[in-house]
Order: C-alpha cells, then sequence, then structure tokens
C-alpha cells in the first residue's frame, strides 16, 4: 500500500479509522467509487477510479460502482487517494459543496448558517478548506443549476445525480449523523447557486390562479373529496387517523397535503385552511424552517409534485385541461367506452416518449408511473423512474424470445419470467438506474405484467444475441463491431462488463502493423501464435475443431506480451478483473463463461506455472488439463438448475492461447487431451526490452486488425476458403508424416496466409503469402509435441522396428534347433530387393500389449501408410506356409516400406509447395 494511501488526508490517522466516522447509511449504498489525484492541463484533479477494474469510473455508469468495503480494499491496490460517494439517478441523496470556506482553521461567517442549520452529515474535504455536506433527498425540483462562484473566489455547488463526492470522513464539529432537511437546500440553492428563483419561482397561492374550483366553498369540496374512490383514505386523515402511514405523523401530513394540491387544485391558502381543520394539526405545523414553516414547506413540496388538478367538469368542457399526447397509448378501451358512454378527459395520458400509461397505469411527462382507479383519478407514486418493455429480443442462435426493458438511464434484456418475479425485478433493474426496491417491486411487476398483455402485438421486435463473434453465422454480422446493424448485441449486464475490452479500438491500423511486423519476422513462434489469433474466427468458416495452442518456456523469455499481442487483435488484452487478459488463477468456471461470452475471439489464458507445476502438484495440474479438455470440446458441460432444469449451457468455436513454463502435455496425458492440444516450446523474444515495449505498444494499439480482417474476410464466399483451405491441409499434411497435430497446424498456416495477404501484405501475391505460411508450418511441426513422440501410433510402429530388429533370432527357420520359440519368418521379395516380416498374430499382439499399444489401431496406421502385405479380402494379415505347421496367417510388414516410413518421421518436412487453385482472394 502506498503512503498516500494508507493515511487520511488530513493527518487524522489511518484513511480506514478516518472512514469508519462515515454514516453507516452511506455506507450501505452500493455506490462507491475510488479516486486518485491527476494534473490535466496545467490543473489538478481528482478522476474517479473503478474499485474493481482500476479504470476510470463514471458517474453515470452503476458497473462502475463498488459497494464501500470493496472501495476502501482498493484504494491501495489502483494506487488511490481515497474513496467517493456517487450520486444516483434516484435522487435519493444531495451533496452541497463549499470550497475555499476554511481559513486557517475557521469557517467563514457567511457560511455558518448552512451547517448550523442543516443538521446533517458534515465533514472537511480533501483540499482542508472546503466542507462537503451530505443530505438524504433530491434537490427542488424547479433547480436546473448546480454550481455558481462566490465573491473571494469560493464556489457554491449542489448535486443530486451524476456526480461524486470525494469523502474523507473528516467529521466537521462533530456532525457525523445524515438527515433530510429540504428547507435548508432550497434556500442554500436560492441564497448561492441561483438567486434569481426568488422571484422566478411562484409562489404557493399563485397556483390557485392557473386553476380555480370555482366558486365551491371548502364544505362542499371536502363532500367530493369523501364522495371521491380515495375518500375512505381522506376521511381518515382528516380526522388524525396515521395508522395507514405506520403512525409517522409526518408522512400522513404529505399524504393528505398531496390529497389536498389535486383536489384544491394547487390553492395553496384554501389547503392551508382545510388542513388546520383536520386532526391532524399540531403546533409542528407553524414551527419555523429556515424562512419559511414546516406548513408551507409540505404544502410546497405536495404542489410540486401533483401532475394534474382538480377541475368541476364544466371546466373540463370548456378545453382548459391539458393538451393529450397519446403517442404510446395503447388502443385498449376503458371501462366507460365498452358501455359506450364517451369518455371525455378522465383517462390517463401519455405524457413521455417511452413508458406507455395503460388502463390502471398513468406516467406523466417527467416519467413518473401513478397508479390509477377506473375512472383515472391518481392514486399514488409507484416509482420516480417508469420502466417499460422497449421491443422484443428473438435469440438468432436458440430462437428464445426475451424483452428489452428500458428504466432509468439504461436499457437492459431480460427474460419474460423476471417480470413476474418482485425479486428478480429489483436485481434486474436497479443497476439501470431505475428507482425500484422492495415497497414498489409489486407495483411495477403488476405494471409491466399489463404493458405485456395489452401492448405485446404493438410492440416492435429485433434479432438479438448474447455473445461476440459472427451472430448468425459465418461470414455475417460480427459483435460487437456490428451491434449497430440489424442484429443487436445485448448481453447481460454482468457480460457486458467483459465485452467492454471489444466495444472501442485504439490507434490506427498502420500503427499496430509497424509494430507487430517485426517480432512476427524475427519470431517462428511470435507468428505462431498470431496465426492462432487470426484462427479463431476461421474455425466456424471452415467447420473445424477447436483446440488449444499452448506456449511454454522459460521465465522471461516474452510469452506475455506475445499473448497480448495475439489479444490486441480484437480488443484490449491489458490487466484487470474484467479485461480480456485472462490467467490459470481465475476459476475454471470464469474461463469456460468468458468462453462462451467470446463464441469466435480467442481465449487467452497466461500464467500455468500458477496452476501447476513440478513436483507434488499432480492433482493442479489435473484440473488444468481438464479445463483446456473442456476448453477444446466448445461447449460447456452440462448442469441443474435449483429447480431440476436443464442449465442453458454455452457454447464456442473459437481457439485458446495459453502460455506457461512448464509443459501441458506428458506421459499420463489422455490421448484426447494432447491431440487437442498444439504444444510449442520456444522463447518468442530474446530481448527483454523489445518484450517490454510490446507490453507498452498493445496499451496503445488494439482492435484495429480483427476489424479489418473480418471486414475483408465478407469479400468471398465460404465456398472459395474451404477449396483454399484443403490445399493448404493437403500440403500440410505431406509434410507431417502422420503428426497428430497437422491439421491443427494446417489451420494456422491458412490463417497466417490469410492474415498475411489482408492485414500485413495488402496487395502483396497469393502464392507468396501461402508459401511464408508453409514455411511456418514447417517450424511448428518440428517443434510441437508429437515431432519427439508425441504420436502414439508413431511411437507404435517405432517400437515394433526396434522389436523385429533385437527379436531377428526368432524368425530364422533354424531357431527350434536352438531350442527358441519361434514367432514367424523373414523371407525374401520375389521380384524386388528387400524381404518381409511374417509375424504371428498372436506374438504380435503380445509385443504391442507390452509396450501399451493397441493392436489394432497400430495394424491401421500401418496399412494406412502401405507397410503391410495382405491377401485378398484381408485387412492386415497375409498366409504363409511354415514347415511341419501348414499354412498360417501372419501379419506380413514390408521391411523397406517400414524403414522408409521411419526415416520421413525422422527428418520432418520435404520440399512440400501448395499450387493455389481457384485464384486469390479478394
Amino acid at each position: 500500500m502506498t503512503e498516500r494511501a494508507a493515511s487520511s488526508p488530513h493527518g487524522t490517522g489511518s484513511l480506514a479509522d478516518a472512514l469508519a466516522r462515515v454514516p453507516r447509511e452511506l455506507k450501505q449504498e452500493p455506490r462507491w467509487v475510488c479516486w486518485r489525484r491527476e494534473e490535466r492541463n496545467g490543473k489538478a484533479t481528482k478522476l474517479p477510479v473503478d474499485a474493481h477494474t482500476g479504470r476510470m469510473a463514471k458517474s453515470t455508469d452503476p458497473a462502475t460502482r463498488a459497494t464501500f468495503e470493496e472501495a476502501v480494499a482498493a484504494v491501495g491496490r489502483w494506487r488511490c487517494d481515497g474513496v467517493g460517494f456517487v450520486f444516483g439517478p434516484d435522487r435519493a441523496f444531495t451533496g452541497l459543496d463549499l470550497d475555499h470556506v476554511i481559513s486557517d482553521g475557521a469557517l467563514d461567517p457567511a457560511y455558518r448558517w448552512v451547517v448550523e442549520e442543516a443538521g446533517t452529515y458534515t465533514e472537511v474535504s480533501p483540499s482542508g478548506d472546503g466542507l462537503h455536506l451530505i443530505f438524504r433527498g433530491a434537490k427542488p425540483d424547479w433547480a436546473q443549476r448546480s454550481r455558481k462562484g462566490q465573491p473571494g473566489g469560493r464556489v457554491v455547488e449542489m448535486y443530486d445525480h451524476d456526480r461524486y463526492f470525494t469523502v474523507t470522513g473528516s467529521v466537521f464539529e462533530g456532525r457525523g449523523a445524515l438527515a433530510e432537511n429540504p428547507g435548508v437546500v432550497e434556500r442554500t440553492y436560492r441564497t448561492w447557486i441561483e438567486p434569481e428563483a426568488r422571484s422566478a419561482q411562484p409562489r404557493l397561492d399563485d397556483a390557485a390562479r392557473e386553476a380555480s374550483t370555482g366558486d365551491m366553498g371548502d364544505d362542499e369540496l371536502v363532500e367530493r373529496m369523501l364522495a371521491s374512490r380515495s375518500g375512505g383514505d381522506i376521511r381518515a386523515l382528516l380526522a388524525g387517523d396515521c395508522s395507514a402511514q405506520g403512525g409517522d405523523h409526518s408522512a400522513a401530513d404529505m399524504a393528505l397535503c398531496s390529497h389536498l394540491a389535486f383536489w384544491c387544485a394547487g390553492d395553496a391558502a384554501r389547503m392551508d385552511r382545510i388542513f388546520r381543520h383536520s386532526g391532524l394539526m399540531r403546533d409542528k405545523w407553524d414551527s419555523r424552517r429556515g424562512g419559511t414553516t414546516y406548513g408551507a414547506q409540505t404544502i410546497e413540496r405536495a404542489i410540486s409534485g401533483a401532475t394534474e388538478f382538480y377541475r368541476p367538469r364544466a371546466a373540463r368542457r370548456d378545453g382548459s385541461s391539458r393538451s393529450r399526447n397519446i403517442k404510446n397509448v395503447c388502443s385498449i378501451p376503458t371501462r366507460r367506452e365498452r358501455q359506450g358512454v364517451p369518455d371525455g378527459d378522465g383517462d390517463p395520458e401519455q405524457a413521455t416518449e417511452g413508458a406507455p400509461s395503460v388502463e390502471g397505469w398513468h406516467v406523466d411527462e417527467r416519467g413518473r408511473l401513478w397508479a390509477a382507479d377506473a375512472a383515472g383519478e391518481l392514486r399514488y407514486t409507484v416509482t420516480a423512474t417508469a420502466p417499460w418493455i422497449a421491443c422484443d429480443l428473438v435469440d438468432v442462435d436458440t430462437g428464445d424470445v426475451r424483452v428489452a426493458v428500458a428504466g432509468g438511464a439504461r436499457e437492459r434484456a431480460l427474460d419474460r419470467d423476471v417480470l413476474l418475479n418482485q425479486s428478480r425485478i429489483i436485481g434486474a433493474l436497479t443497476p439501470l438506474g431505475a428507482n425500484v426496491s422492495s415497497t414498489n417491486a409489486k407495483d411495477i411487476v403488476r405494471y409491466l405484467t399489463d404493458c405485456e398483455r395489452r401492448c405485446a402485438g404493438s410492440r416492435p421486435r429485433a434479432r438479438s444475441v448474447v455473445h461476440l463473434g459472427w451472430a448468425e453465422g459465418p461470414l455475417s454480422a460480427f459483435m460487437p463491431y456490428d451491434a449497430g446493424g440489424e442484429v443487436r448485441f445485448d448481453p447481460s449486464p454482468d457480460e457486458a462488463v467483459k465485452a467492454r475490452p471489444f466495444m472501442e479500438p485504439a490507434g490506427t491500423l498502420p500503427d499496430w502493423v509497424a509494430g507487430m511486423a517485426p517480432a512476427r519476422a524475427a519470431s517462428p513462434a511470435f507468428r505462431c501464435v498470431m496465426a492462432a489469433s487470426f484462427a479463431s474466427p476461421l474455425v466456424a468458416l471452415l467447420g473445424v475443431q477447436t483446440f488449444i495452442v499452448y506456449l511454454w518456456g522459460r521465465s522471461r523469455s516474452g510469452k506475455t506480451p506475445t499473448l497480448k499481442a495475439a489479444g490486441s487483435v480484437w480488443g484490449d488484452p491489458t490487466e484487470g478483473s474484467d479485461s480480456y487478459f485472462r490467467t490459470f488463477a481465475d476459476t475454471p468456471k470464469s474461463i469456460v463463461r468468458a468462453a462462451a461470452l467470446f463464441h469466435d475471439i480467442p481465449v487467452i489464458i497466461d500464467e500455468l506455472q500458477s496452476k501447476g507445476a513440478p513436483g507434488g502438484q499432480a492433482s493442479k495440474r489435473q484440473i488444468v488439463e481438464d479445463l483446456l479438455y473442456s476448453l477444446s470440446l466448445g461447449h460447456e458441460r452440462g448442469a441443474l438448475n435449483s429447480d431440476r432444469s436443464m442449465m442453458r449451457a454455452g457454447s464456442w468455436r473459437s481457439l485458446t492461447i495459453a502460455t506457461g513454463e512448464i509443459p501441458i502435455v506428458g506421459e499420463s496425458t489422455q490421448q484426447g487431451a494432447a491431440n487437442r492440444t498444439l504444444e510449442l516450446n520456444a522463447e518468442p523474444f530474446a530481448d527483454v526490452r523489445q518484450a517490454q515495449a510490446m507490453h507498452h505498444l498493445v496499451a496503445r494499439e488494439h482492435g484495429t486488425a480483427g476489424r479489418a480482417f473480418v471486414e475483408a474476410l465478407r469479400r468471398n464466399p465460404a465456398e472459395f476458403y474451404a477449396r483454399q483451405f484443403a490445399q493448404v491441409r493437403d500440403a500440410v499434411s505431406s509434410i507431417a508424416c502422420g503428426h497428430p497435430q497437422a491439421d491443427n497446424v494446417a489451420l494456422l498456416a491458412f490463417a497466417d496466409a490469410l492474415e498475411e495477404f489482408y492485414v500485413f501484405s495488402p496487395g502483396s501475391g497469393w502464392q507468396g503469402c501461402l508459401d511464408g505460411a508453409l514455411a511456418m508450418a514447417a517450424w511448428a511441426l518440428g517443434n510441437a509435441t508429437g515431432s519427439e513422440g508425441g504420436d502414439t501410433d508413431l511411437k507404435a510402429i517405432q517400437f515394433l522396428a526396434e522389436w523385429l530388429v533385437g527379436n531377428r533370432i526368432h524368425f530364422d527357420d533354424y531357431c527350434e534347433n536352438d531350442r527358441l520359440e519361434r514367432w514367424g519368418a523373414v523371407e525374401d521379395k520375389s521380384c524386388a530387393p528387400g524381404f518381409l516380416w511374417y509375424v504371428f498374430s498372436s506374438v504380435l499382439e503380445r509385443a504391442l500389449a507390452g509396450g501399451n499399444f493397441d493392436r489394432q489401431k497400430t495394424l491401421r496406421r500401418m496399412a494406412e501408410e502401405g507397410l503391410l502385405v495382405c491377401d485378398s479380402g484381408h485387412r492386415y494379415t497375409k498366409q504363409k506356409r511354415f514347415r511341419n505347421a501348414g499354412r498360417v496367417y501372419c501379419v506380413c510388414i514390408d521391411n523397406e516400406a517400414l524403414e522408409a516410413f521411419l526415416e520421413r518421421a525422422a527428418t520432418g518436412a520435404g520440399a512440400a509447395v501448395i499450387a493455389s487453385q481457384g485464384g486469390a482472394p479478394c
């Protein structure tokens, strides 16, 4: 931990001790960030930092926020100076920042009143000459400004959303308790931020001039109130009964004033008059609150929160009601219309571009959701941020239909069953900035269900995918590069964070190529890993199997920067908890889930030594083998949900590129896992300085090559690539001598030719690109596990050749005279030089079993390589007459063919050439 992160900004002990004085209510809110001092354009500033990733946080993005404990713990890890509190779109808290008001430890007398009357949490800012005050509740609805300079260089700022405050825990004069004080907030705003608001804001009784209830007396108006559908609630409040508010007298005052605001048409004097005759009237009503009273504040808040006022029917018929905007109203007849009665102006009206008003619910022009009765009268506010179903999303892969639900400041895709579950909808919509809690979740579920039932048929539909890569098959849209097209990219919130490294490129393609080309030309290992990265989207295009490319070698040989270079083709490969760059220290489940998200983009994993090492860690090594085998399968293993239904398993069609300091494939490795792992032992960088330069290069240049490569691939049909790949595969097979990784190396060679033609040397000759790719393939075959005997069948044939030579005496005609067991015979060819081995089948099977080899597989491979001479109708045997034994079926092995095969396997590649047919790519 750094010194600056370990101590409080004001020298009052450790940062943790200082932050312990922060109110518990603030600590419980998951809206914390770290912050760091930096100088920009010659001016010191405090930058918010995401506690999870160490990157820049955004006060408007809930995904970059953390819990209080996470933020405090991350201060030292990311070398930050402290923590900060974010004011979200729910406007649940308001922050007041008084800059430069403390001099020589004394508070300026002009600002003393706000500290004294606020009665809320107050602390000294990091500079030591300012104060931060945090209130419960929002600014006045009409307050639009947030900042204004004051005499003497002082500045006053007030925010209730989309900003963050640094929090020091340095409590000022013992004021450590959080409180709500709308009167002080309003007075502060009118005093320092917008003084002209004193005259611009209408008086409470001005509303009466805009809408009047005519000559109706108070008694008659109260009778109408009691006769309405809310009459029971109003009657209880007028009688002083606050049981419906849990005994909270202040809440009951507000509830009655909200009713009065509607029925009195905003006439503040009339509201005050009726309230004073109610059972709720008490001395507190006239108690002072700054320059006003508690009663006046309550009435003003009720009027400002009202969206419409009561008007007698005569007033409605004269056209004085507010204009109607029915753009998003569902065409559902109301109860009165179904009865054949004109509906007039009594129905809820839609006044927002998003959430619709449906029968029983009303969304006002500020986006607030109200519950309404059958007559259209508003009963109560449900939420200040009405969510709505924007469109249906049809999953391209599965055909499942989800819905895109918007709420607060963002939008996300949800399964339909989430709309019917109160607890799940809280977790789904709260990260979007929506005001959803256990208090209103039931109403929100009912509202969304009504919208679903009444408006589902009229909603637009969009095709959607939840993964990166090809959206609708090879050469279609590629996510996230083409996310703004016909197919939407709608991952879950957690996966959206993991997709951020791919969203925006950095730098330019020419600069990226200029930095990569020298390393690619100098190191075959670097070139192979780079080819693996470009090969990943070709897996689906060519229909080949996924596999692992694993580069291992000694420490400080440049493996990690090579891995990052491969990742920089597609996105930002720099480290971080939610970055593209993965290590074997991550859980296997998280790596597999990342593979399902990346889909056609390669998975990159570093640091194998953290999971397996020589000497006593066999179990950990087995975990790594199981993980890599799972990644090579291309899909997750099946699992059950808590309700015993099958969990949706992710799948992918990408390669996995990994590095480490120890080999994966060993004598104990299963053959299936070995065949799916192309293991290369090499050192990509000889100069440590060049490796360090690559680290810096990929941090500023990434994501451009993948975009150019995908766009270029679309120039040709899929059939063209299939024909070209077949030619490359044949050429590689001709020099592979049965190497088990021949097909995998062929894919890398084809990708290398394409990347050379499209990215590194546009306009170069296609044949030259193929020749360079074949040279790389020859190096890979010679340095991959298998060239030293990794091919099980090859090892079996080598074992058999050595066994035959070592036991030649058992095949001589006179071995029985020496009391030796006869195992077969040796016979010269009749029309060609050389000889044949005749081996009894039972003896051959016993010999191969002794070497732990499978007889059937070995003979099949020998037949494929032309090493066996067989009778017609027999797969592996030929009849031979023996003295005193008659005719016996033996395995007949051509000795010259066997020696030629083993020589090819020992010397490796020949002078193969890929003769391109069908023309060059477009």
